[in-house]
């Protein structure tokens, strides 16, 4: 899966368009994995590379395909979990670097090209929390001239298509043509956090995908009907971004927001070369909605639009325009609970796990205890709310090594409140949870610094957080060491 959104750079970029371009194209998983190995030589000027995945039962991990290796050192490269590099990045399911004085050496490389100082990169093959496997690359580290991060990062990704790659060839009800078309733009539109629905394990959902890969390209106006936070607004953009109409700038009214009645009314805005999401049209005010009727007499944009609530029998209690319903919803797609799919709760914490471990530089891992509770037990605002909670575990007992089933207890009433989004949900207080987690944290930061003298690297060590994990929060809420002390 693509975990997270990475600026690719142009080089960067080349290299994953090659590889997406060989994914389309080859035959089977085998050939492609062979031509993705060829690309990274073509492009990176690797030594020898290999792709190991996971044997059934015994979970060890075997060469696949291999670039540079000869059969001899095929052979022995077999690794359990945790067993050198290779290995450690099958365990962890993390990318890994190694310089020549720290490898393991299984396959015997290194003697055969003496001469070069060999480096060893790996990165995980994930398939949403499954790690089916691990992408090994050596090159000579005189002929790396791009920052170890940056490389970590670019496999990283490439690790995650190649997840997806392996699941969706072993499924053969894929909703949507993997094609090399749509994997770049799932790949360049990074903020739609897409591929988690393409993967999907639930019925229901690969059901909803199949109907809307058939009118993906139609002109007519699609509606999306569901329970809030099940990811409806997600979906429209998704489909967007993979119909003929991705070349149309997309643009968002929420109607949650009460937006400016003269900017929703503006011609401008309902003309043109665009496509339109219109979020909420349940909460449209009668006197607006027949306003946007009139914008709506001569449109020539496409039309996406969302509601939690039945418009059909809003239509019947005068609350909404038949006419407008009958333009906005040509066709109308019901968009399931998380509670109807709940095979994908698994898949959607792992995605939201690392999404957020890197966006607050949190350490913890979520134990399976807790995706298991998560899985009986789906928050009843669905994707949203399942997102704010992991985002919530993770800012609060980032600094552990795991996060149990205790740890939730303490924010386990969030996961039973009545289905409504949960940034509107207020405390006694009358403060926002979020809110609430945000000023005990700054409270602590800042505490923490008065005792250290404002020392950031003692501040971080009283807090139990890398200096890393300080700057950001320091950012976040406005801390200024210089003007503190």
């Amino acid at each position: 899966m693509l975990k997270k959104r990475v600026r690719l750079k142009t080089e960067e970029l080349r290299l994953v368009n090659e590889i997406l371009k060989a994914l389309a194209k080859s035959p089977s998983v085998e050939k492609a994995f062979e031509r993705v190995l060829q690309i990274f030589y073509s492009l990176w000027g690797i030594d020898a590379g290999f792709i190991a995945l996971k044997e059934g039962e015994n979970g060890k991990l075997r060469i696949y395909t291999a670039f540079g290796l000869l059969p001899s050192e095929i052979e022995r490269a077999i690794y359990t979990k945790g067993e050198g590099i290779t290995g450690m990045t099958y365990k962890l399911g993390i990318p890994l670097y190694a310089t020549e004085d720290e490898l393991l050496n299984k396959t015997g490389l290194v003697e055969r090209l003496k001469g070069k100082r060999v480096a060893l990169f790996t990165a995980p093959i994930k398939a949403g929390d499954e790690i089916l496997g691990v992408l090994a690359l050596f090159r000579d580290e005189q002929e790396i001239n791009q920052p170890v991060e940056r490389i970590l990062e670019t496999l990283s990704v490439i690790g995650s298509i190649l997840g997806t790659f392996i699941q969706l060839k072993a499924d053969e009800s894929l909703p949507f043509n993997l094609t090399y078309e749509n994997l770049k733009k799932l790949l360049l539109s990074g903020q739609l956090e897409g591929e988690f629905l393409l993967s999907s394990r639930s019925p229901k959902f690969k059901n909803l995908l199949n109907l809307l890969e058939r009118v993906k390209n139609s002109p007519l106006p699609l509606c999306f009907f569901g329970e809030g936070g099940s990811g409806k607004a997600t979906l429209a953009r998704f489909l967007h971004y993979l119909s003929k109409y991705s070349d149309k700038p997309l643009i968002g009214i929420d109607f949650r927001d009460y937006p400016d009645r003269e900017e929703v009314l503006n011609p401008a805005l309902w003309s043109g070369e665009r496509a339109l999401l219109l979020r909420h049209i349940n909460l449209i005010p009668v006197d607006l909605q027949k306003e946007i009727l009139k914008r709506l007499a001569k449109r020539e944009i496409k039309l996406y639009s969302t509601t939690t609530e039945d418009l059909w029998e809003l239509s019947y209690k005068g609350k909404f325009l038949e006419s407008l319903r009958n333009l906005l919803c040509a066709l109308n797609f019901r968009v399931p609970s998380l509670r109807e799919r709940k095979e994908d709760i698994p898949n959607l914490v792992y995605f939201f796990e690392e999404k957020y471990r890197t966006l607050l530089g949190a350490k913890a891992t979520i134990s399976r205890e807790v995706v298991q509770f998560l899985k009986e037990n789906p928050p009843k605002g669905n994707i949203k709310q399942l997102e704010e909670l992991i985002k919530s575990l993770l800012l609060i007992f980032g600094n552990r090594e795991r996060i149990h089933l205790h740890h939730l207890e303490s924010l386990y009433y969030e996961t039973h409140q009545e289905a409504q989004d949960i940034e509107r949900k207020e405390t006694p207080a009358g403060k926002k949870f979020t809110e609430l987690l945000e000023e005990e944290e700054k409270r602590k930061i800042l505490e923490a610094l008065e005792k250290t003298n404002y020392v950031k690297s003692r501040a971080a060590k009283l807090l139990g957080y890398t200096l890393r994990q300080l700057d950001y929060r320091l950012k976040k809420y406005g801390i200024d060491i210089k003007r503190q002390k």
